[in-house]
Order: C-alpha cells, then structure tokens, then sequence
C-alpha cells in the first residue's frame, strides 16, 4: 500500500476520533469528550511527529529544507497544537461554548491542512521513499503496545 494511501487512511481515523470529541462536546458529556479529546491527541500527535521526523526531511532533501510546502506545513502543526492546547483547557472546564468554538475554527484549518497534505505532500514523498522506508513511517502512526 502507497504512503499516501496510508497517510490519507489514518487521516480518516482521525477525523473519526475528532468527531466522536465535537458529538461528547455538543452532548455536554465531559468525561467522554475529554476521554476522545485524549484519543484524538495522542493519535495526532504521533501522525504529525511522523511526518516533521521522516516525511519532511525526505521532501526537503529533494526540494531543499527552506521550501514553501513543508514550511507551511510545519507552521500549521505549530498553529494546530496551540489551538489543541486550548480545546484540552475548555474541555477540561467544561467550557462548552469555548470547546465548540475553538473545534469549529479548528477542524477548518485541519480540513485545509489535510487537503495540502494529501494533494501535495504524500504523492511527492511517495516517489522518494522506498515501500520499506513508507511502510516504517506508517507503523509509527500506530499506537504504542
């Protein structure tokens, strides 16, 4: 199976567990939403510490480390990790008109982000990179045993 292929899958499984946080939060169900918020964040976070290690550094050895397509995306890791930040504290005080603010801004940006990411970002490192070196990087989107 492709990178992209495998990238784009575990960006479904992501928007999954982002959903199941926005239906906790609208359901005023704190515990579950912070329970799915929880998920969502460990998941996300490996998938963007896979791609900032192994899928970055593969690009920008082709197309040079100061390009516009990784530095945009790397600002947008930046940018979505403060507004994670900010979720965990509205869910954490359940603070529902917060919560569902900041996740409607921020599943936006994270639908654009997606988007660059699967039309742009995957198809190029797929070309780079081995089956073997793109079959690695995907099983660090998996969770720890």
């Amino acid at each position: 199976m492709s990178l992209a292929t495998q990238f784009a899958a575990h960006h479904r499984l992501l928007d999954q567990l982002w959903d199941d946080t926005q239906t906790r939060v609208a359901a005023a169900d704190w515990p579950g939403a912070g329970a799915a918020f929880g998920a969502f964040r460990a998941a996300i976070e490996r998938h963007m510490r896979t791609e900032e290690q192994i899928l970055f550094p593969a690009y920008e050895e082709v197309h040079g480390a100061d390009n516009p397509l990784t530095s945009i995306l790397r600002k947008g890791h930046k940018d979505l990790r403060s507004f994670f930040d900010e979720i965990g504290e509205a869910v954490e005080t359940a603070d529902g008109d917060e919560a569902a603010a900041l996740i409607g801004t921020t599943g936006q940006i994270l639908l654009h982000h997606d988007a660059k990411e699967e039309e742009e970002l995957y198809p190029a490192v797929d070309r780079l990179l081995p089956q073997a070196a793109a079959d690695k990087a995907a099983r660090q989107l998996e969770p720890p045993n």
